[in-house]
């Protein structure tokens, strides 16, 4: 039987590299994307084998559209539901210049926006299924050793948390209970990773996705809730 995914956030960047990577393993993989985005880099990924990859709707900040998604995915059930969308912020990453506006971007799609969607979702996560969260080392309270990037620091901590409360109220969901992983991808050469070209970043697209991929296969279903890097590292929380 062939495994499926579900990757919210999927037409460019990590998310469009996750697609790639899952669909390359044979799993069959639903991808969304925001009303408007360009999705033919996605779509172009089915080609070859168009039943394995189809598309759906949803911008993570907008509440009204889970209906909708939910209507999308009918009565579908997803081994690995991996929640990808996020930003950087602003560049200045201040909690003293920021304007409530741009605090509130930031947390709304990083942290409430994807863990009110994985609240919504539960029924279409398989009983003994995994959920993964796009996490990163700068949401390690033990690791922040340096300051800044506070905007951004602060939306992963809150990620991290609530995917741990997620985890720990259904620990008897299925036969082992429900698996999270919150998982730092690296600092990728992607449009965010660069911050648009601005900024030089540590590694390439392909290894980060490859690593992350094998991390999801290894750990899922373990019932467990683990917070991990690209290779497999375990990250103090």
């Amino acid at each position: 039987m062939t495994n499926t995914i579900l990757i919210v956030g999927a037409e460019r960047g990590l998310g469009l590299g996750l697609a790639e990577q899952f669909l390359a393993r044979g799993w069959s993989v639903v991808g969304t994307a925001r009303v408007g985005a360009d999705t033919s880099a996605l779509r172009a990924l089915g080609a070859d084998d168009p039943a394995r990859l189809s598309l759906a709707m949803i911008d993570v900040t907008e509440r009204d559209g889970i209906a909708s998604l939910l209507n999308e995915l009918g009565d579908r059930r997803f081994d690995v539901i991996y929640f990808n969308a996020g930003i950087f912020g602003p560049v200045h990453q201040s909690v003293t210049e920021a304007t409530d506006a741009e605090f509130a971007q930031v947390m709304l799609t990083n942290t409430f926006g994807p863990i009110r969607l994985a609240h919504r979702l539960m029924d279409w996560l398989a009983l003994d299924g995994t959920y993964c969260f796009m996490s990163s080392h700068r949401g390690s309270t033990a690791m922040n050793l340096e300051g800044g990037l506070e905007l951004y620091r602060a939306s992963k901590v809150a990620l991290n948390m609530l995917a741990r409360g997620l985890w720990a109220t259904n620990r008897d969901r299925g036969s082992h209970g429900l698996t999270v992983l919150s998982i730092h991808p690296g600092w990728v050469r992607t449009a965010m990773g660069t911050l648009d070209g601005t900024v030089e970043a540590e590694m390439e697209l392909e290894p980060s996705v490859c690593g992350v991929a094998d991390v999801v296969e290894r750990h899922r279903g373990s019932g467990e809730n683990l917070y991990r890097d690209w290779e497999d590292r375990p990250l103090d929380w």
